[in-house]
């Protein structure tokens, strides 16, 4: 789709053969309503309440070994009473190997339109989103007439390739009300566990803390431990490690391939990070995912001025550091240029916000004129040895992508899909558990109302399972797209190193997006792309 570009203001499993689901309305007998309907979609798809049925009554999905992949099973009836169990079996081959299912409910937060940050047709309209997922262990509402969607895992972690058949059931008192299949094809390659997009988010361990009510500095560590491997599982790199890096107990998760990147603090004194040198730099493969990040989103000169100094201090106490700074600012300075050209002087992680590749987002008039232009000026840094990330955060809006719970669940995943247009290896999340603005975030998702009380998600990718009854961290919606979307980023990246073509790629690419601006809202052409990138790859590894 195409749409109209904005300037926009700067901003400061458990392993199952079957997963039963009970669900309860009344406690009189089961009555449903003759139109019973159950329908299938993609992963992505946010199924509002009150949408029509749709016409799929099987999916299938595809996936590479090593992976996640997932679907949804939809319900709508006109009216009903009565308990319901749906579950899903086993997937099985025809040979008789399996792979791993498991399903969760998914919860709907309240949510209202608001300018910039979408059209001003859709200012004041309100609508409850579905966002986060918890394991089907429980009751869950059907509601008479509402869409009731129920989120389908795939596994395929030490799975045989091929083709792979499952069955979803809602039954009342024995009698089958509805029943789908779902076929899942697991390609003959799987992915590689370090991933070539580095995608780090910050996950506060205090903020952790005061929302799960840990009792003690012992309970606060584990439940710390426990998130952080959940995310971790969901090809995200929290900022800081468990552990103190000079604590032995951290080698552990440096060690872990998964992790691919890692905060330094910077606000420990000079003798301290002398001392992370000398541990990381022991360790290439530790050095290399290490980075500071001394200073968030620099603003005016000053701003860019501390980047020096932060710069000069490092240099003397941590040799081969890397210095990330988010920035969506280029301010003039004077004799020495802009702020890019002052950044570059220690900044070797660049990493502006999305929609500062349309440069009319951060350049002036004058920079615009003079300078090279932004996304070149990116690639050129980019060519010199340094990184390339970007960010999101409560902008960009539309025509933007972001991580907007009410926003359409493929711009979450096709955001990594235009990274690779612009050369971007990297992405970078503020937090993700920003709890702290509402009493809870499953009731409430507009996290930063400090920022604005009308954009839902931004500071929060999960949720915090005691305060309904589950036991640790549950995903949401927009986490599941953001895993799905670095695992899609790898195949881009593994087709890349086969050697082929990038005009080839670029096309497979364009399937889905052309720019950050131009970009498709259908949820069906991600699976496309990824099966022609899956058919290359297959071919070139069958070539040898």
């Amino acid at each position: 789709m195409k749409l109209t570009k904005k300037k926009f203001p700067a901003a400061a499993g458990v392993v199952l053969a079957t997963v039963i689901l009970t669900v309860c309305m009344l406690p009189a007998g089961c009555s449903p309503g003759k139109a019973t309907t159950m329908w299938f979609e993609p992963p992505t798809k946010k199924v509002l309440r009150g949408d029509a049925p749709g016409t799929r009554s099987s999916f299938t999905v595809y996936m590479a070994g090593e992976e996640y992949e997932g679907c949804q099973a939809v319900f709508k009836y006109d009216y009903f009473t009565g308990p319901v169990t749906v579950s899903v079996t086993q997937p099985v081959s025809a040979s008789g190997a399996t792979l791993n299912a498991s399903l969760y409910a998914e919860h709907y937060v309240p949510t209202v339109y608001s300018v910039p940050f979408f059209d001003e047709k859709l200012h004041g309209k309100t609508e409850d989103y579905p966002d986060g997922l918890s394991p089907l262990t429980g009751d869950i509402e059907f509601y008479s007439n509402s869409a009731t969607p129920v989120y389908i895992l795939f596994d395929s972690h030490g799975a045989e390739p091929g083709d792979y058949t499952a069955t979803v059931t809602a039954t009342c008192n024995g009698e089958v009300l509805d029943s789908g299949e779902v076929k899942i094809h697991v390609w003959n390659f799987s992915l590689p566990v370090a991933k070539a997009m580095k995608v780090t988010a910050g996950l506060d361990e205090t903020r952790l803390g005061q929302t799960t009510k840990e009792a003690d500095a012992a309970d606060r560590k584990a439940t710390y431990v426990e998130y952080w491997k959940y995310l971790l599982d969901h090809n995200v790199c929290p900022f800081r490690l468990p552990y103190d890096i000079l604590d032995e107990r951290a080698d552990e998760f440096l060690n872990d391939p998964r992790l691919t990147v890692f905060e330094v603090p910077s606000n420990e004194s000079d003798d301290t990070i002398r001392q992370y040198y000398q541990k990381l730099s022991a360790n290439p493969e530790w050095l290399e995912k290490s980075y500071f990040y001394p200073l968030d989103e620099p603003s005016d000169q000053n701003g860019y001025l501390a980047i020096i100094s932060a710069g000069e201090r490092l240099t003397a106490i941590f040799p081969e550091f890397r210095m990330c700074v988010p920035f969506f600012a280029n301010p003039d300075m004077g004799e020495q240029g802009d702020g890019i050209d002052v950044a570059s002087r220690y900044v070797n992680i660049w990493c502006p916000k999305l929609h500062c590749f349309d440069q009319e987002n951060i350049y002036s008039t004058k920079q615009a004129a003079t300078k090279q232009p932004f996304a070149e000026r990116m690639l050129a840094e980019k060519a010199e040895g340094d990184d390339l990330w970007w960010y999101v955060c409560w902008e960009p809006g539309e025509p933007y992508c972001n991580l907007y719970v009410n926003m359409p669940g493929v711009r979450h995943r096709s955001i990594f899909w235009q990274a690779d247009l612009y050369g971007v290896e990297g992405f970078l999340f503020w937090s993700v558990n920003y709890w702290s603005e509402v009493y809870s975030p499953w009731e409430d998702m507009a996290t930063v109302k400090n920022l604005s009380p009308y954009v839902y998600g931004d500071g929060s990718l999960m949720y915090p399972g005691n305060l309904i009854g589950v036991n640790g961290p549950c995903s949401s919606l927009r986490l599941e797209a953001v895993r799905d979307g670095v695992d899609d980023y790898e195949m881009i990246a593994m087709a890349r190193n086969l050697g082929i073509t990038e005009q080839t790629i670029r096309k497979v690419v364009n399937l889905v997006a052309k720019s950050i601006t131009d970009y498709s809202d259908n949820d069906d052409d991600i699976q496309r792309a990824r099966i022609v990138l899956a058919t290359l790859i297959e071919k070139k590894l069958a070539e040898g």
